[in-house]
This record gives structure tokens, sequence and C-alpha cells, in this order.
């Protein structure tokens, strides 16, 4: 017998015809057409493709962490709690960014200070955007490694960059 399918609850983020082209010399390269996407509260999504297929530049693309070179497709449409974040203002995303919002890269050593622990970074923006305290914000950094399923997240809290695995 089949165990039943997992239900998921409300869609959280709804991702609708992404495209972001780069201005280079000489014109322009397309680097990410068309793509759709809906994550739904308590699920997890991978974006999948060999390297140079636009993952990274469609996370960033929904983060709104472009570089100034990038121009994200006037098609596109990232719905969030009912906002299209890819046109809103870059106050309102800050305001996301961090608080509701978090994006952690793939690569450690460049995304994170390799002479602070992972806790203290994690803390670092849960203190600022969230304003808890420092017991509170390390409890609350332990609940988001245990949420995405990191293994040992108490004894992770503790480590530095280097001595996560990447990927």
């Amino acid at each position: 017998m089949n165990a039943p399918a997992k239900s998921f609850g409300d869609i959280v983020l709804d991702a609708r015809k992404v495209g972001v082209s780069f201005k280079v010399d000489g014109g322009t390269i397309e680097a990410v057409r068309d793509v759709s996407f809906q994550l739904c509260k308590g699920q997890t999504i991978a974006l999948v493709g060999e390297s140079g297929s636009g993952k990274s530049v469609t996370a960033r693309a929904v983060m709104r962490l472009l570089s100034k070179r990038a121009r994200v497709s006037d098609a596109t449409r990232i719905t969030y709690a009912g906002d299209d974040m890819a046109h809103m203002s870059l106050a309102r995303m800050r305001q996301l960014r961090g608080n509701r919002l978090s994006m952690i890269f793939q690569e450690p050593m460049s995304s994170l200070n390799p002479v602070y622990t992972i806790g203290s970074q994690i803390c670092e923006g849960l203190r600022l955007h969230q304003r808890l305290g420092r017991s509170a914000a390390m409890a609350r950094a332990r609940e988001l490694l245990e949420e995405v399923q990191i293994p040992d997240p108490e004894a992770r809290l503790k480590q530095y960059p280097h001595q996560l695995s990447g990927g």
C-alpha cells in the first residue's frame, strides 16, 4: 500500500515567467528565460540544472539581489504575501529580506564571514530584523536550522563556515 501524498499549505511564493538578462559589451545575454514555480508552506523545492543554467540568477532575482547590469523581464511576477516583489520598491524589499525572506548561498566561504560562527551570523540577522535578545535569537537560529533539516543544529551553531559542507 502506498503512503498518502503529503499535502502542503498555502502558496508562500509564486514566481511566474522569471526572466533575467545582463548587459554586456556588445549586447545582452539572456541568463534566465520563462522560469515559473510555486513554493507552498511546509514544502521544500529545488532548482536543478547544470552549471551556468541560471539557478543562482533565478534565486537572486527572487531576492532582488542582482547586479546593476541585470534586467528583470517586464513579464516577471514574483508574488509574496500578495505583493509583486519583482517590481516593488527597494525600500520595501529591504524590509522583507532578513525579516520575512532569507537566502543562504551555496558557497559558505564567500557568503559568511570566516571569523564568526554560523550561530553568531544567523543571530545577527535575527537580532537586527526581529529585534530578539541574544538567547532568543540563538534559540530561533537553532529552530531555523532544524526547519531546513541541517543535521545536529546545536553543533552547527558553534561551527565556522569552513566546517560546513558545500552544496
